[in-house]
C-alpha cells in the first residue's frame, strides 16, 4: 500500500512540479491580467437604458399606528409578508448587549399557547415559513411569514402569535445560549471570521457597528427576563411596518390584521439613537497572528459613505469595476493573471451611518507581498486612470440588468419600497434608478476612488502566521499584532522564528512524522536531527527515499529546516517550518518551486 502511495505522490509531485517551473516563467510577464486578460463569450447586450415602472404598494396606517405596505401580486396562489420592526442590535441596552438578537431568535420557541415543537409542527402542517431575526449591528428585527393563499388565516394566526405572546422558555433559552457559545468557539478557528472581525473593530471601534460577534460575557449576562424586557419595550405597531406581497387583497389584509393583531397596543418606544461613528485614523495594518496557517487572509478596509450620500450611485459603479464579480481587475489580476488566489472581490456598503469600501482575498503565505502590492495597484489604477469608455458601460448594464432581474420577484420590488420608506427616499426613486446609474461617467468614478480609496486612510487587516508574513506586512506601514482572541501581543515574533533564546535539546533524536499530500493522503517521515547549538543536521527516510538536512536551526519552540531530496533526476528544495512542544511536532513542509500551498506535517519523538 505504502508503495502505491508512493508512487502516486511522486508522480504528482512531479507534474506540479513542472507546472511550479511553467507558471514562474510565465509570471516574468508584464502586469496585470485586467490588462492582458480576455473576457469571452460576452452575450451581445441592448444598450437601450432599462425604463421602468414599478407596481406600487397600497399604503395605510391602522388605529395603533401600524405602517402597512400591500404589493398585489395574482400570478400565484401564495404570499410572503413580514413585520419590520424598527429595533433592532443598535437598541440593545449597554449591559445586555445581544438582546434583540436572542429575542429573534427565540420567538418562535414558544408561546402562551404553544410550545416549540407545536409550533414547528403546525408551520410544517400547512408547508409556511415563520423566521425571526436581528443582527447585532441592525436597526430593526425582522419576522418574516410566508405560505399558501388559501391558508392566510393559519399563518397570520401563528404570525401574531409569535409577535404578541412570546414566552421565551428557560429550557429554550439554555439551549440557545450553550449553541451561541459552542458557535464562538468553533468561530475563533476560521481565518475568515477573524478577519472580519477584526476589520470591524478597526473601522468602527466602539460604535455598534464593530460588533461583529458576542463574547461570552455578553451572552452569560442575558436571560429571558432580559428578552421579556427587550420585547415590551420595543414590539409595539407605532414602532412597526407590517408589509405583504402576492396574491392578496388589500381590504382583505387589512381585516386580518385588525382581526389578529387587535390586542397589539401602541406605546412610547424610545428611538434608536445611530451614534456618529469616530475617524479609523491615519491608514496601519492589523495582523491577527494565527500559527501553522499556510494563508494569509487579507481584507482592506476604507470608510466611505451613508445609503443617502448622492455619491452612492458612481461608488456602486466603482465597486462593480473594482471587484464586482469574477469579471472585475481585482480577480482578473489576482487570479486570472498571478494565479494567487481562487478569488478576489470588493464590496461597497453603506447604512444610516457610513459603510465601507473593503476588498478581500486569501493568499498563500509566501505571495502575502505579492498579492499587496497587487491590490495597492488596482486601487492606484482606480484613482489615476479614467475608465476606458467599454469597461464602464459593462459595468453599468451589469448593475442594471441585475437591478431588472430582481423585478422578476414580487419580493424583492416590496423589499426596494421598504428600504424607499425606512431611508425617506422620493416615490419614483427605484423609476429612475437605471438612469441614475446610467448617468454615473469616468469622471466620477475617478473622483469617488480618489475620494474613497485613499492609501493615507485605508486600514489593512491580515490573519496568517506572523512568523512568515511579517516581514511582507511591515513593508506597507506600521504593523500591530494581536492573537485569536483579539488581544494585542507584547512582542512582535521575528519572522521564520519564535521568541525565546535558548534552543530546545529535546529535538535531538529519531522522530516520526506524518506528511498530508494534496491527494488527501499520509506519507510516513521518519527524521534524525542533530544538533550542534542553534545548528539542525540530520536526514529524513521516506517511501520516496533518503533526504539531508542541508541546514536548520531551532530558537525556542520554533523549528525550521531545509532539505534536498531527488526523485527520478529531479533536484528538489523541502523546506521545513513549525513549533516542537515536548514530544510533538507540527509545521508545514514547502516544496519549493511547486504551486500547491505547503503540506502540513505532524510527528511524535521515538521514546
Amino acid at each position: 500500500m505504502k508503495k502505491k502511495i508512493a508512487s502516486k505522490i511522486a508522480q504528482l509531485f512531479l507534474v506540479l512540479i513542472m507546472v511550479g517551473v511553467l507558471s514562474q516563467a510565465f509570471a516574468q510577464a508584464s502586469k496585470p491580467s485586467s490588462q492582458g486578460a480576455v473576457l469571452k463569450s460576452k452575450a451581445p447586450v441592448n444598450k437601450e437604458i432599462l425604463k421602468v415602472k414599478l407596481p406600487k404598494p397600497t399604503e395605510l396606517k391602522l388605529s395603533n399606528g401600524l405602517q402597512v405596505m400591500i404589493l398585489e401580486n395574482h400570478k400565484l396562489p401564495t404570499f410572503t409578508m413580514q413585520m419590520y420592526i424598527l429595533s433592532g442590535g443598535f437598541a440593545d441596552p449597554t449591559d445586555n448587549i445581544g438582546a434583540a438578537q436572542f429575542t429573534a431568535s427565540l420567538l418562535r420557541e414558544g408561546t402562551k399557547t404553544r410550545n416549540s415543537k407545536q409550533l414547528a409542527e403546525q408551520v410544517d402542517a400547512i408547508g409556511a415559513s415563520l423566521n425571526a431575526n436581528a443582527s447585532l449591528t441592525s436597526t430593526s428585527t425582522t419576522v418574516t411569514s410566508s405560505g399558501l393563499t388559501e391558508n392566510m388565516d393559519q399563518v397570520m394566526e401563528l404570525f401574531s402569535d409569535v409577535i404578541l405572546h412570546p414566552t421565551f422558555p428557560a429550557e429554550e433559552f439554555s439551549k440557545l445560549k450553550s449553541r451561541t457559545l459552542q458557535s464562538m468557539r468553533q468561530q475563533r478557528s476560521q481565518p475568515n471570521f477573524l478577519a472580519s472581525e477584526m476589520n470591524a473593530k478597526v473601522i468602527y471601534g466602539t460604535h455598534p457597528a464593530g460588533r461583529y460577534s458576542l463574547t461570552a460575557d455578553q451572552v452569560n449576562k442575558l436571560s429571558p427576563e432580559v428578552l421579556q424586557k427587550f420585547h415590551a419595550e420595543h414590539y409595539k405597531p407605532n414602532n412597526s411596518i407590517f408589509a405583504i406581497v402576492g396574491d392578496v387583497n388589500p381590504a382583505e389584509v387589512k381585516a386580518k390584521l385588525e382581526k389578529y393583531f387587535a390586542e397589539w397596543k401602541s406605546g412610547d418606544v424610545a428611538p434608536t439613537v445611530i451614534p456618529e461613528v469616530a475617524d479609523p485614523g491615519p491608514s496601519k495594518i492589523y495582523l491577527v497572528d494565527r500559527p501553522g496557517s499556510v494563508q494569509t487572509n487579507l481584507v482592506l478596509s476604507h470608510p466611505s459613505i451613508k445609503r443617502t450620500d448622492p455619491d452612492y450611485f458612481p461608488l456602486q459603479v466603482a465597486n462593480q469595476i473594482l471587484g464586482g464579480n469574477a469579471s472585475a481587475r481585482l480577480f482578473l489580476n489576482l487570479r486570472e493573471d498571478k494565479g494567487y488566489t481562487y478569488g478576489a472581490y470588493s464590496s461597497a456598503s453603506s447604512y444610516k451611518y457610513p459603510g465601507t469600501v473593503t476588498a478581500r482575498t486569501e493568499v498563500r503565505s509566501e505571495v502575502t507581498d505579492g498579492a499587496l502590492k497587487e491590490l495597492f495597484y488596482e486601487f492606484g489604477r482606480l484613482r489615476d486612470e479614467k475608465v476606458a469608455d467599454t469597461a464602464l458601460e459593462n459595468a453599468k448594464r451589469t448593475i442594471v440588468g441585475g437591478f431588472a432581474l430582481e423585478l422578476e420577484s414580487p419580493q424583492s420590488v416590496l423589499s426596494d419600497y421598504l428600504t424607499a420608506k425606512i431611508y425617506g427616499f422620493a416615490a419614483d426613486y427605484w423609476d429612475t434608478y437605471p438612469q441614475k446609474i446610467a448617468a454615473v461617467t469616468a469622471e466620477d468614478i475617478q473622483r469617488v476612488a480618489k475620494k474613497y480609496l485613499t492609501p493615507a486612510r485605508l486600514q489593512i487587516t491580515a490573519v496568517g502566521d506572523a512568523s512568515k508574513v511579517l516581514d511582507a506586512l511591515k513593508k506597507y506601514g506600521t504593523v500591530e499584532i494581536f492573537d485569536t482572541n483579539g488581544k494585542p501581543k507584547t512582542q512582535s515574533p521575528p519572522t521564520g522564528a519564535a521568541t525565546g533564546n535558548a534552543p530546545s535539546a529535546g529535538l535531538a533524536g529519531t522522530w516520526n512524522l506524518s506528511l498530508k499530500t494534496p491527494d488527501g493522503n499520509e506519507l510516513p517521515v521518519k527524521a534524525m536531527f542533530k544538533l550542534e547549538g542553534e545548528k539542525i543536521s540530520g536526514s529524513l527516510e521516506s517511501p520516496l527515499g533518503d533526504n539531508k538536512i542541508t541546514s536548520g536551526e531551532i530558537k525556542g519552540d520554533q523549528v525550521d529546516f531545509k532539505a534536498e531530496a531527488e526523485m527520478q533526476g529531479q533536484k528538489m528544495q523541502l523546506q521545513f517550518s513549525g513549533k516542537q512542544s515536548g514530544s510533538s511536532l507540527k509545521g508545514t513542509m514547502k516544496v519549493e518551486g511547486a504551486p500547491f500551498p505547503p503540506l502540513e506535517v505532524t510527528g511524535t519523538k521515538e521514546k
